[in-house]
């Protein structure tokens, strides 16, 4: 860390000589559009933009339509719900570092968002430590309409990083996740037990089978930026360029694959990988849809193993308790114990919940006759 900061401090120092020498010219940023005849080396930051068709993403419901709040709340938000994709701002960080703290700049801040049935991909690249506070303050300008934003476990790194840099630059608060979508905890619930990694490279390769060709790996991009810093060889930035480019595509066409997960369910179909059906079941307790969280405990109860049927045993118990089947939920209960299956804390659990059901039995069979 003390050594990166070494590096860091040089390059400032470097850069603040050199504006010295040029008279104090001051320099703004400008958008790749923009650029004619001049060279990326002559700016301090540069904006590149491409468009994608939503029908070339394969999206089936994210960025179609209005936003569903208790979709949103399966995404993984917190905070207010948007009322429309347009609303919320994909976003992912390219650092100096992977540890965080102060000495750790965003050289390279990447954003998306729904647009006329686009989906625009801005990527702003700093090519000077020494103007970041000009390259924030156009970030800023950009993002400040968004007052949601999605991101990859982005409440954990890319913001509080991002929080960093505005406040030590411009004294100010970042806004854009006022409301947060982390897609990283709906992908870990549904997809770890099955592919192992749920990093974005995995899911790529597992979800949509297109594995990446010469990627360059997270923990080398630091030292790529500080050479590219030293020559400013566009070769050098742009498997940079490119990797940050497909993880924020890759962020939304998952968040996609999450809500095509939840509105199957809804529908009665869970998925067919037990681990999933019980991730969901708990989300849709959640947010209240217990007929979907029914249908989705009772399919991971009968697909899974027995250590899982143990962990969801006394959550389908009470849903089956408030459908009135009393018999069914304390045949399972009873199986289990028998079984000699759970932890002692589990089977005190278990044995309590036995009582109850076999008392509310007895009452019922009272009333009836």
């Amino acid at each position: 860390m003390h050594d990166l900061r070494s590096r860091i401090a040089a390059i400032v120092e470097r850069d603040r000589r050199r504006h010295g020498e040029a008279g104090g010219e001051s320099r703004g940023g400008v958008g790749t559009e923009t650029l004619g005849a001049r060279t990326a080396a002559a700016l301090p930051f540069e904006v590149f933009e491409q468009r994608i068709v939503i029908d070339d993403l394969g999206l089936e419901i994210v960025g179609r339509g209005a936003c569903d709040p208790l979709m949103l709340a399966h995404l993984g938000l917190r905070g207010e719900a948007p009322t429309r994709w347009q609303d919320v701002l994909w976003l992912d960080t390219e650092t100096t570092g992977l540890a965080g703290g102060t000495g750790t700049y965003v050289f390279l801040l990447g954003i998306a968002y729904f647009c006329e049935g686009e989906l625009v991909v801005r990527q702003h690249l700093l090519h000077d430590i020494g103007a970041e506070r000009a390259f924030v303050e156009t970030i800023q300008a950009e993002i400040e309409p968004f007052r949601a934003c999605a991101s990859y476990n982005g409440k954990s790194f890319d913001l509080p990083l991002l929080r960093t840099r505005w406040v030590m630059t411009l004294r100010s608060e970042i806004t854009v996740d006022e409301s947060h979508l982390d897609l990283l905890h709906p992908a870990r619930r549904l997809w770890r037990d099955r592919f192992g990694s749920t990093g974005l490279k995995q899911l790529e390769e597992s979800l949509f089978d297109e594995g990446r060709i010469n990627d360059i790996p997270g923990s080398l991009i630091p030292d790529a930026y500080f050479h590219y810093l030293r020559g400013r060889d566009p070769a050098i930035i742009a498997p940079v360029l490119e990797h940050n480019a497909r993880d924020i595509v890759s962020l939304v066409r998952i968040a996609d694959r999450v809500a095509v997960a939840v509105l199957a369910a809804r529908s009665g179909r869970a998925p067919d990988h037990a681990p999933a059906a019980y991730a969901l079941a708990r989300s849709f307790e959640r947010t209240g849809e217990l007929d979907a969280a029914f249908a989705c405990y009772e399919s991971a109860y009968y697909d899974g193993d027995n250590p899982l049927r143990v962990k969801l045993a006394l959550a389908f118990a009470r849903q089956l308790e408030r459908r009135a089947d009393v018999e069914r939920a304390l045949r399972m209960v009873e199986t289990l114990l028998e079984l000699g299956l759970g932890s002692p804390r589990w089977r005190e659990q278990a044995e309590s919940r036995v009582r109850r059901l076999t008392k509310k039995r007895w009452r019922r069979l009272a009333s009836a006759s």
